[in-house]
């Protein structure tokens, strides 16, 4: 009992959700549970993007930033928007896809690990993931 008012403390978790984020190497998908039910977990299952008429459980691991760096679109919307790009165009944008691999195969990992993007520009490994986390972040906040 408080002190002050008669009524009970309840202790809350310190989290309400639990999240998982499967980077793939070639597609990438998140699950989450909320505490007060941890065996009821949801999945991300529909992308946009894909085939018409097809379910997709996870979209394609990839990540298009505007030539200014500035984050533009993951997944299914990136591929497209990349591709719909006329090759001159395309030149200027950053495109990443497969990026998990940089860090794979790179035995001397630190904050500095860049990752080459299609047009052959480098970014920060930190800031190429930190835009993919943010995505799937904002995906599930929009209730898509």
């Amino acid at each position: 009992m408080s002190g002050s008012g008669g009524v009970a403390a309840t202790t809350r978790p310190p989290h309400f959700v639990v999240a998982a984020i499967d980077f793939g190497t070639t597609f990438s998908g998140y699950a989450f549970s909320f505490t007060r039910d941890p065996d009821s977990i949801h999945m991300m299952r529909k992308w946009e993007g894909g085939d018409p008429g097809v379910s997709n459980q996870k979209t394609p691991t990839t990540l298009l930033l505007a030539p200014n760096g500035e984050f533009h679109s993951f997944g299914f919307g990136a591929r497209d928007n990349y591709h719909d790009l006329d090759e001159s165009e395309a030149k200027k944008w950053l495109y990443f896809e497969k990026f998990k691999m940089t860090l794979h195969s790179n035995q001397n990992l630190h904050k500095g690990v860049e990752i080459e993007a299609a047009n052959g520009k480098s970014v920060l490994a930190l800031k190429v993931f930190a835009h993919a986390l943010e995505f799937f972040k904002e995906d599930r906040k929009s209730g898509s």
